[in-house]
């Protein structure tokens, strides 16, 4: 198996509000924004980014009670958004409130 992990702390920018897929199973679709300080070839970086990311089930659900103001951790995988698209989206499978 090949290694698939992504991890980033942020807050939710914006998201669509809790749905259903046909099956009935809750999802969720998420902006997330993340900024940090990072170190890249011996020098700190600011980094910022807005990432799409999607949960299902008990994670999308728990999810979506979070408000938008709740720095979060988000744990989950990368796929391609779509059938037809190479760009990823996060898949969320577990997420974190980070108590600052």
């Amino acid at each position: 198996m090949r290694v698939n992990r992504v991890e980033i702390d942020g807050r939710i920018a914006s998201h669509q509000g809790l749905r259903h897929t046909p099956a009935g199973m809750p999802s969720f679709q998420l902006q997330f924004l993340h900024a940090s300080m990072q170190y890249e070839a011996g020098r700190e970086r600011k980094v910022e980014c807005e990432i799409e990311a999607l949960a299902f089930g008990e994670v999308a659900a728990n999810l979506a009670r979070q408000s938008p103001e709740s720095n979060l951790t988000l744990i989950g995988f990368l796929e391609r958004k779509g059938m037809r698209s190479s760009i990823p989206i996060l898949h969320v499978t577990e997420f974190k409130i980070i108590k600052e």
